[in-house]
């Protein structure tokens, strides 16, 4: 299923703000994983999965189609 067009406007205004970083599946799989204090930050409706990073408030995020290999 390929995003929409009104899904890929909404996530290009996502990566215009600086407080987010778009990553790709290894960097987001490793921020999962790692010891640094996160919490879950998804934009559902635009399928786009995200962590924020409690100490920085840097939120990352990735295109669910990219996490889970589509």
């Amino acid at each position: 299923m390929l995003p929409t067009e009104q899904v890929c406007v909404q996530r290009r205004e996502l990566r215009e703000r600086s407080e987010n970083s778009f990553v790709q599946r290894d960097e987001f799989c490793r921020l999962l994983l790692s010891c640094r204090k996160m919490v879950r930050s998804d934009e559902p409706a635009v399928l786009v999965r995200g962590l924020l990073d409690l100490k920085t408030g840097i939120r990352f995020l990735i295109e669910q189609e990219n996490l889970l290999g589509h």
